[in-house]
């Protein structure tokens, strides 16, 4: 039993870090922020994170409608042929 808990801890902080990953936007929204916060003041560089959650808040969106979309119309076209 210690070897399928060890398993599935390892499958839970896999997971966790996944997560964490996608949640926090990835190497290259790290790799931006790092070069903003290099380059602007913290008033600016604030401004500038906020912005960039906003857009990618706002990409998720727009990706996840659109993907809804094409979802629904691939389900009528399947169940109408």
């Amino acid at each position: 039993m210690r070897k399928i808990a060890g398993l599935y801890q390892s499958y839970l902080k896999e997971q966790q870090e996944e997560f964490q990953d996608y949640c926090t936007g990835g190497d290259k929204v790290n790799e931006l922020k790092e070069f903003l916060k290099s380059k602007l003041n913290a008033d600016d560089f604030f401004t500038a994170e906020e912005l960039l959650s906003e857009v990618v808040s706002e990409m998720e969106e727009k990706g996840f409608t659109a993907g809804c979309r094409y979802t629904s119309g691939l389900a009528k076209e399947l169940f109408t042929e």
